[in-house]
């Protein structure tokens, strides 16, 4: 299936008083060139459309074609002017965003303004898009656009991280009501932003092509096209580099060809710690709904003996559900160590002293991974049989958005801790409504984290938020299994290619 998209035309927590205003944005990094990026795009695409978009190279794609309010500083993380160029609350439950004037839409939309925000939230929250991320903006009360550059959001209750609600990222990246009502049922393949990059054109089989989106606010990017093209063997893709075939690889999994490409002297652009990689487990299953089986699995696999065995560069320890580089991380809830005796005795304890079988939900592409083979092992020393389910992509995202398996596994990069705690945990959100595909649902959690987004003092933020990753690691629906490191190798001479801990890139950042 091939699309070409043709031109109709051609950190901040603010509380109390504070405000946050930014000078005018950055003049481009360097002259607008006629340049291509070739660059390698890891698994079959699934579409950009922001209210329903999953899969972090997916999501690299929609970053650069679509804004959001605010975004993210790419080496700090922290949070930035994008689409309004200041705002104000005092109270964090009425939010004044003022928005930048003079921002165009690619594809001759027209210049941006409130309306499109507010077209842009309702069409999330609408139960007919069945957006997964309606829940991240339900906490809104009112929308009122006194003019066309000034936005007031009013929230049913006070948060202190609607920030990162509003930022460049799934429901918050702002989309053209005119562009999506011009698509119809192929939106998800024509999407339409104010960000840096416009889609040119794209097979689905082979290749996604972006054009520089020349009326971007901040300027021209310096790249003019990036060219994306589908390789999903992670051998292959390296050979491509080394070829010259390609000018950046889009994600490194072996570890094997980590060191071959770092040995060779290409540049080794990665990010640390982005995201914790689970094992979700269903609770809705008469197996797994007891918590001293789900305690058992996790004392059965050494998940630290396996990251070193296979993957040190790409791999490290997780023991929570929330990244240490988040402020409100706790060292005090509950880990779970390799322990096979203890696993034995709970199982036991379970009513399954001779084990069970643990169907897993895997991709074909992916096949039996090397962490899987390790786990499989694990496993069956406690007497747990485990079986994978491969199916294609699109079927493993149907099955496991509907909550439609036994275990599967999830990452979710998120800079914003709430995104996590209230995705995985909040019973709002249990599938196929949004990510809780372990269908939790604990009143005395949900409480807690509601309490801690509320919160304004810091103290007690910070208490509230212990409390949570106390409760959500004793009842274990979630089990951290490793913390993700990302690399992109590329040639030497690209520069500017900073990945963030959204495990995405800013590519009008990026030279050649």
């Amino acid at each position: 299936m091939t699309f070409v998209i043709p031109s109709k035309l051609f950190g901040v927590l603010l509380s109390g008083a504070v405000a946050w205003t930014t000078l005018a944005c950055a003049p481009a990094l360097h002259a607008a060139e006629d340049k291509t990026l070739v660059v390698r795009f890891y698994d079959d695409p699934a579409g950009f459309d922001p209210a329903n978009i999953f899969r972090i190279e997916n999501e690299n794609i929609a970053f650069n074609i679509f804004s959001g309010l605010t975004t993210y500083d790419s080496k700090t993380g922290k949070i930035i002017p994008d689409l309004a160029e200041s705002w104000e609350t005092k109270d964090n439950l009425t939010w004044t965003f003022r928005l930048r004037k003079g921002v165009q839409w690619q594809k001759g939309y027209g210049e941006f303004t409130a309306a499109d925000v507010i077209y842009s939230y309702k069409r999330v929250l609408d139960p007919q898009t069945a957006s997964p991320y309606a829940s991240e903006l339900a906490g809104i009360d009112t929308m009122e656009a006194p003019d066309p550059y000034t936005l007031i959001i009013r929230l049913k209750a006070p948060n202190g991280g609607f920030l990162h609600t509003v930022a460049n990222y799934h429901q918050g990246q702002i989309v053209k009501k005119e562009a999506v009502e011009a698509a119809g049922n192929q939106v998800r393949w024509k999407p339409v932003g104010t960000g840096p990059y416009a889609l040119e054109s794209i097979d689905v089989n082979s290749r996604i092509v972006l054009k520089r989106h020349e009326g971007y606010y901040k300027g021209p990017a310096p790249i003019a096209t990036l060219d994306f093209h589908i390789i999903k063997d992670d051998a292959t893709a390296a050979i491509a580099l080394r070829n010259g075939e390609i000018d950046v690889l889009m994600r490194q999994s072996k570890e094997e060809q980590l060191q071959i490409l770092k040995e060779a002297g290409f540049k080794m652009n990665h990010v640390d710690n982005y995201a914790s990689s689970l094992k979700v487990m269903n609770l809705s299953d008469p197996i797994l709904k007891d918590v001293r089986v789900r305690q058992a699995i996790a004392h059965a696999i050494d998940y630290a003996a396996i990251t070193e065995a296979i993957a040190p560069s790409l791999q490290g320890t997780a023991t929570s559900l929330l990244m240490p580089w988040m402020d409100v991380y706790s060292k005090d809830a509950p880990t779970y160590g390799y322990d096979p005796e203890k696993a034995k005795k709970l199982l036991a304890e379970a009513g399954y002293p001779d084990g069970f079988v643990l169907k897993t939900l895997g991709t074909s592409a992916q096949g039996v991974t090397e962490q899987q083979q390790f786990e499989i092992d694990y496993l069956s020393q406690v007497g747990i049989k485990m079986e994978l389910e491969l199916v294609d992509t699109p079927t493993f995202n149907q099955r496991r958005n509907k909550g439609d398996f036994m275990t599967a596994s999830r990452l979710l990069p998120a800079i914003n801790p709430d995104m996590i705690l209230f995705s995985y945990l909040h019973p709002s959100n249990i599938a196929p409504k949004g990510l809780n595909g372990a269908r939790y649902d604990n009143p005395e959690l949900t409480a807690t984290i509601e309490a801690a987004r509320a919160e304004a003092e810091p103290e007690r933020r910070m208490e509230l938020y212990a409390k949570a990753q106390k409760i959500a690691m004793t009842d274990l629906p979630y089990l951290p299994a490793t913390s993700s490191n990302v690399f992109w190798p590329s040639k030497t001479e690209v520069n500017g290619v900073t990945i963030n801990y959204l495990a995405q890139v800013n590519f009008w950042e990026v030279t050649k």
